[in-house]
């Protein structure tokens, strides 16, 4: 049980580095005249891609013990897939809501002076995104007893992390300022990396057939939607909340035609 679980305190304290140190660095890399202030827009930006982590947190108390309870099925490896499947259509729908309605509705839990870092809102929401399919992808180092493989992904996250801090933001007023703007993209490339490793060793030691086609497509036809109402600026907002439902609608039913064949076949 030690050698099982010792691995997983390291893998625990490189991800308090992944989800924390952007902040902490801000504070202190940042020209002194500046880096309270974004850190503030940062935080109060973070607080939107929460959504998304409180889905993640409570989904993790229910997935795993039942990855584990699946263990020993002959079909457990199927079920782990399936579930991959609706896991990242539902965290795809979380995105869409989410960006779609941002300035209607969630952008109010932020005050007026910080809603200029909304920007960054996508980027956090996507790298929760990641974190949340790399959750589901490591049950293979727990189940393989390999859990040294989640202390090496979460240390070469936190490498990760801190390598991109130090580039993108500044250590004297002369450098070129990305700020808080350079914090959320090394979040994303962060979690981007551990999600692409884990699959990538996981299937040497655990191999599932995950479905990638429906992985990208969902993900990227929801990035879509919401680049596509980017574009389309709307100043009456009963006219944009109706624009934004309707992409939203249209997503929901290619997912449930896409789904549909296989859905038929479970009842």
């Amino acid at each position: 049980m030690f050698f099982y679980a010792f691995p997983l305190l390291f893998a625990g304290m490189a991800g308090i580095v992944n989800e924390t140190f952007d902040r902490l660095l801000l504070r202190y890399l940042l020209p002194a005249n500046i880096a309270e202030a974004q850190v503030g827009i940062y935080g109060a930006c973070y607080k939107i891609s929460i959504l998304m982590t409180l889905f993640i947190q409570a989904y993790r108390f229910a997935a795993e013990p039942f990855f584990f309870a699946m263990a020993k099925e002959k079909d457990a490896k199927a079920v782990y897939a399936r579930i991959m499947d609706y896991f990242v259509i539902t965290v795809s729908l979380i995105f869409l809501v989410t960006m779609l309605f941002l300035d209607d509705f969630f952008i109010r839990f932020i005050g007026i002076k910080f809603r200029v870092g909304r920007n960054v809102i996508p980027i956090l929401m996507l790298a929760n995104l990641f974190l949340g399919v790399y959750f589901n992808l490591s049950i293979w180092y727990k189940l393989s007893s390999k859990t040294i493989w989640g202390a090496w992904l979460s240390a070469i996250g936190a490498v990760i992390t801190l390598a991109l801090n130090f580039w993108w933001i500044p250590l004297s007023p002369d450098h070129l300022i990305y700020g808080y703007l350079g914090s959320a993209w090394a979040t994303f490339i962060c979690y981007g990396s551990m999600m692409v490793l884990s699959y990538l060793i996981g299937q040497k030691y655990y191999p599932v057939k995950y479905n990638l086609l429906p992985f990208f497509g969902y993900i990227g036809f929801a990035v879509l939607l919401y680049l596509f109402s980017a574009l389309i600026q709307i100043e009456t907002a009963f006219l944009r909340i109706s624009f934004h439902t309707i992409l939203l609608l249209i997503f929901v039913m290619v997912v449930f035609f896409i789904e549909k064949p296989r859905l038929s076949k479970l009842f």
